[in-house]
């Protein structure tokens, strides 16, 4: 119905119609003039603003109802546009009620036309939108310090909509991925397939079990990102019941927990670093205690016999002299002799030892041929009347070792050989090694006469020999030296033998630790 048809001087007529039908609106309606002066407001206007209708009749709006926070900018759009007699939809203004108090109105004005097409009023329609303000506002707020709160927990998330079946991840999730944020749907199995193979058949185990109870999905699970990064993140759902069983949880959150882990496996390498000083400790003291028992041994037993010998002989001596027999006694006085010096080289030998426990060892790249040459042709003038052929001094190795403590290995190695394959002509020594992926097995090997395998343990052992025989010189004491030095160095000691085979001994020696 346009103005004209009523005439607008019966706009007062027009107007109560209009009471009638919307006074009880939820909504404030108002009406005013093409001079934008209020003619008729609504009960609903009234309840909101505090404003009765006699009290703003005859008023325009920015008489009253503005403030502080009203925009100006707003409100001079607002004019400019009323005042071409344009149409209003859906502006959001802060106004002002009668007590002061700020609320926030969503306008929507159309303007009524006269039969000749000008403007003879104004309605409006007025929404009180300051509570869905509040909500929306704190919403807002609470998003903001529940992004922060993720990115200070380092908290992403995987939403899933059942409806459209679409997937959003927060950037916290790209971020742990090291993928960078685009608009593709990216789906609960997509970021499955992050999780190592070996790894995967449990998370859906543990899946399919929690969709069957509607338990928690509550898991930590390594994840590979785009650059390859290893990083551990603990992920959590709650799945939704449908009323007939249970499907997807519509959020996950997907917590990266690497730092928790990574301290984990630190103290993990520290006690293993830890259990291995303890055990590399533990071994020295059992060496000790080892070397302490040999000593305990060999003065118990090893050298008391030597003195035994002295006494007796010496006994028998004081009684040759009694009865006047010089030549016997001659001869037992050289046998007491013997008795001595044999005593002062197993002292010697002890005091070897023992010293051998005091030096540290320096470990530094050692050729082996330029340490064993020099030994050779010392063993080669030692014995100028015996043929002896060395080989396989070309294919000795660079080793990781102690030179001082080396060299006097191969002295006693190279000595055996040399003494026990005295009855060969020629006897044969060789020289040889194997590379291993830990390390470096180097041995000799001699023609001479061998030693029965059920020797191997006592030959190691101080004051330990192959034989008896006294044609063949010795303490006892030169493999148990080369076997301490080897352990030394983290190496090992061990021969092979059948007798009047010769004899091999290996010396393994490992490499340096990969830093």
């Amino acid at each position: 119905m346009l103005a004209s048809d009523i005439g607008f001087e019966n706009l007062g007529s027009w107007l109560q119609v209009l009471q009638r039908i919307v006074e009880h609106s939820a909504n404030m309606v108002v009406i005013t003039d093409r001079d934008q002066r209020i003619r008729w407001v609504n009960r609903a206007y009234s309840a909101v603003t505090g404003w009765p209708l006699d009290e703003v009749q005859g008023k325009r709006a920015s008489e009253f109802l503005h403030g502080p926070l009203t925009s100006q900018r707003a409100t001079a759009q607002l004019k400019t546009a009323l005042s071409g007699g344009r149409a209003v939809s859906g502006v959001e203004l802060v106004n002002y009620r009668r007590d002061g108090q700020a609320y926030t109105v969503l306008l929507n004005i159309e303007p009524i036309h006269d039969g000749h097409g000008n403007v003879a009023a104004f309605f409006s329609i007025q929404t009180d939108i300051s509570e869905r303000k509040r909500l929306e506002l704190a919403n807002a707020s609470l998003q903001r310090h529940l992004d922060a709160a993720q990115k200070l927990a380092r908290l992403g998330r995987v939403e899933y909509d059942h409806e459209s079946a679409r997937t959003r991840w927060s950037n916290e999730v790209f971020e742990l991925l090291d993928r960078a944020p685009d608009d593709a749907p990216h789906d609960f199995a997509e970021l499955m397939e992050a999780v190592p193979p070996e790894r995967r058949e449990g998370l859906r185990h543990k899946l399919a079990q929690s969709l069957r109870t509607g338990e928690a999905f509550d898991e930590e699970f390594p994840l590979l990102s785009a650059q390859g990064q290893r990083r551990w993140v603990r992920c959590r759902g709650i799945p939704d019941f449908t009323g007939e069983g249970y499907r997807l949880p519509a959020t996950w959150t997907v917590q990266d927990v690497t730092v928790y882990y990574e301290l984990l496996e630190e103290r993990q390498r520290a006690n293993e670093t830890l259990n291995r000083v303890v055990g590399e400790r533990t071994r020295q003291l059992e060496e000790a205690n080892r070397t302490l028992t040999d000593f305990s041994h060999a003065i118990s037993h090893d050298l008391k016999k030597p003195i035994r010998h002295m006494v007796s002989f010496a006994e028998i001596l004081q009684s040759m002299l009694d009865a006047g027999d010089l030549e016997q006694a001659r001869l037992y006085g050289e046998k007491v002799r013997a008795a001595g010096r044999h005593l002062q080289t197993l002292v010697e030998a002890l005091l070897r030892f023992s010293r051998l426990g005091r030096h540290a060892v320096d470990k530094q790249p050692l050729a082996l041929r330029q340490t064993i040459e020099p030994l050779v042709a010392e063993a080669l003038a030692t014995h100028p009347g015996r043929r002896i052929e060395f080989s396989g001094l070309d294919s000795l190795p660079v080793v990781m070792a102690d030179p001082v403590l080396i060299h006097e290995v191969w002295v006693n190695l190279i000595d055996n050989a040399v003494k026990y394959s005295a009855q060969r002509d020629p006897a044969r020594i060789a020289f040889g090694c194997r590379e291993e992926a830990a390390g470096w097995d180097v041995w000799i090997q001699d023609n001479g006469r061998g030693f029965d395998p059920s020797q191997h343990e006592r030959i190691l052992q101080m004051f330990g020999r192959a034989c008896e025989d006294p044609e063949i010189a010795g303490d006892g004491i030169g493999l148990a030296l080369t076997q301490q030095i080897v352990d030394s160095h983290g190496g090992r000691l061990w021969g092979a033998s059948a007798p009047g085979e010769g004899a091999t001994f290996h010396v393994w020696l490992p490499k340096p630790a990969a830093p």
